[in-house]
């Protein structure tokens, strides 16, 4: 675990930030697969901790949520739109040939939603929610304007989910509800013009701005 910015820690999952998760002051972001939980709690031990708060309800970003806020004895914070998917461990799923697989995989133990999420709500360490919805119906992301640091879920990846090469890239349309709302969602991170972006795939992005304008500006 390591800081980013003043009081916001990015805590590496998997090799090569394959899957990460953040704490935000006394708010754990994400928690990764099921079996990421164990290595937050380590991370973190010692912390004064008041919540978990989820960008979106896929496996990889909830898959320990369940198990970290029974150990760790935390309210579960996650978007309105996300609410019902993290209860029941079910997320929505883009329809696709493949959808029966991905339902398979796709589950997790849902857990009970103490605060619903909400555009401008705000969080922790001067972090409020930013709706950015596409990838999941209720995909929230987390700004801080003071110094214009993001957390941006899975917005936008920071890395190829196949190959794991560096680089800014739209999620799959196969893993991703409404791309068209998500490229919208896009076009809004690049709009803040942040600064630092945590991302929950791929290494965080410094001096961001540029490097996200030039990226929606090729996107279709």
């Amino acid at each position: 675990m390591h800081e980013i910015a003043p009081d916001v820690f990015h805590l590496p999952l998997v090799p090569r930030d394959g899957i990460n998760a953040y704490l935000v002051g006394d708010v754990i972001v994400d928690a990764g697969l099921a079996g990421s939980a164990k290595k937050i709690v380590k991370a973190v031990a010692g912390r004064p901790l008041r919540a978990h708060a989820l960008t979106h309800a896929h496996v990889d970003h909830a898959g320990g949520s369940r198990r970290l806020v029974d150990t760790l004895e935390l309210p579960l914070w996650a978007s309105a739109g996300d609410a019902g998917d993290v209860t029941t461990g079910e997320p929505a799923l883009a329809t696709s040939r493949l959808r029966p697989l991905l339902a398979f995989a796709s589950g997790f133990d849902g857990v009970d939603v103490a605060r619903e999420l909400r555009e401008g709500d705000e969080v922790a360490a001067g972090f409020v929610v930013v709706e950015l919805p596409g990838h999941s119906p209720g995909h929230v992301g987390y700004w801080r304007e003071s110094d214009r640091v993001l957390l941006t879920g899975d917005v936008l990846t920071n890395m190829s989910l196949v190959s794991t090469a560096v680089g800014l890239r739209l999620p799959p349309d196969i893993l991703t509800i409404d791309s068209g709302r998500n490229r919208a969602s896009a076009r809004r991170v690049a709009a803040l013009e942040p600064s630092v972006v945590g991302f929950g795939h791929g290494p965080v992005l410094r001096d961001a701005a540029p490097a996200l304008a030039a990226f929606v500006a090729r996107m279709r």
